[in-house]
């Protein structure tokens, strides 16, 4: 245990030494402090219209729906359109009276007009435009309301009142939504963050720990560590400091960015907010087996490394590793859209996939206690038994040189070796 510590305290004081360490972290940390800060020093909201203050955005709306009036040209030879209650079904809009046919043609064809309308009766007019897009609704807006007039000027003709028959087709309903399970409006979002930044992190760091091991082999000290020290001891204590600087590492980047956020959030008008406010139990989940899951995969990216002895082939060792983890990933992003799946309920049970599909279904399915726990120890009891194979395949690959060893190949050795 004491060789253990001090492989993790060896290793912790090489990450918190590195240049690259230090330099990626200021880095980041700077870019997210200065990113938060920017609305408060620069007016963003022309980019980022829901930083406007109120006043603001009542300014840009006034100025906007100046400059995108739609202009529209009707002519209505027999003056039957109430124009006022036209221009209600064309907001923002500008209307011009054409004298005759042709006018209104003239009108359209120049450019001066988005559309014209040559009304002859409440249920039969002429639509006039230069090119009709695809998804033109003008006319679909027009035949509603005419359709309004012609039934008002029907049922009053029958001396009915209109409004009164008009209030009854469309009385409002009032609702009230009751979440009795999970609202995936709100858990979507918090999902999807967390599941990504899990990924981020075992993709990134794991393959700082394979390059580091791979990278170790040339050192005459680490030959003789791999034979005085036990490999347990040295593997464990390798994956356990480098979970704890890329924790501490991240932690510190997010750390920066959500006490900027604090400071200066007014600026943002609390468009970040929901991010702060990740429920408990999603975030319980996500430390538990985003941590787990995480030494699960180091454990892994250091055997591999082990297997190299050139830092320029690790790429190749850790290709196939990469490729099931970028498959748990899709299957957790799938998940967001159909948590309760077959695919992803029997991928909350796999340890190369559960640290982030069981994200999924705490956040947006239903899952209980027992399965989480059940989950748990099936991922728990794997880093275990992947972390002692590691050691082994650690100590026979940091010893050997030469061409990158396979996986199988290893496994193949450490049997005969055992029988």
């Amino acid at each position: 245990m004491n060789n253990f510590f001090k492989v993790v305290g060896f290793e912790l004081n090489n990450y918190f030494k590195s240049k690259a360490y230090i330099l990626t972290t200021v880095l980041i940390t700077a870019f997210l402090i200065v990113g938060i800060c920017l609305p408060s020093m620069v007016d963003l909201s022309g980019i980022i219209p829901q930083l406007a203050t109120e006043e603001k955005a009542e300014e840009d709306e006034k100025a906007k729906s100046e400059e995108d009036k739609s202009k529209y040209a009707i002519y209505d030879e027999n003056n039957i359109i109430d124009m006022e209650y036209l221009k209600s079904f064309y907001p923002n809009s500008e209307w011009q009276t054409a004298s005759s046919n042709d006018e209104l043609e003239k009108l359209v064809k120049d450019g001066q007009v988005e559309g014209g309308f040559e009304v002859e009766s409440l249920t039969k007019y002429t639509y006039f435009v230069k090119n009709k897009g695809l998804h033109d609704s003008e006319q679909a807006v027009f035949d509603q309301a005419l359709g309004y007039m012609y039934k008002q000027q029907a049922i009053s003709e029958k001396g009915l009142d209109f409004n009164e028959i008009d209030a009854i087709y469309n009385m409002p309903i009032e609702s009230n939504v009751n979440v009795l399970g999970k609202d995936s409006s709100e858990n979507y979002f918090y999902a999807y963050i967390l599941v990504f930044i899990l990924y981020f992190m075992i993709i990134m760091y794991g393959q700082l720990i394979a390059t580091s091991v791979a990278s170790e082999k040339s050192s005459r000290a680490m030959e003789v560590l791999v034979t005085s020290t036990s490999t347990n001891s040295l593997i464990f204590g390798k994956v356990i400091a480098g979970t704890i600087a890329s924790v501490i590492q991240v932690g510190v980047m997010l750390g920066g960015g959500v006490i900027t956020y604090k400071i200066t959030g007014a600026a943002w008008n609390g468009m970040l907010d929901n991010f702060l406010a990740i429920p408990a139990n999603i975030l319980l989940t996500f430390s538990v087996f985003g941590f787990v899951g995480y030494i699960f995969y180091s454990f892994i990216y250091a055997a591999l490394g082990a297997l190299v002895s050139k830092t320029e082939d690790i790429g190749k060792s850790i290709g196939s590793i990469n490729f099931i983890f970028m498959i748990g990933f899709f299957i957790a992003i799938f998940g967001l859209m159909n948590p309760d799946n077959t695919i992803v309920k029997v991928a909350s049970y796999v340890p190369f996939t559960s640290c982030m599909t069981i994200v999924t279904r705490v956040a947006l399915g239903s899952i209980s206690i027992v399965e989480m726990v059940i989950s748990a120890i099936i991922l728990i009891v794997s880093t275990l038994l992947v972390g002692v194979l590691a050691s082994k395949i650690y100590r026979m690959g940091t010893l050997r040189y030469g061409n990158p060893i396979k996986l199988t190949h290893a496994i193949k050795s450490l049997r005969k070796k055992e029988d």
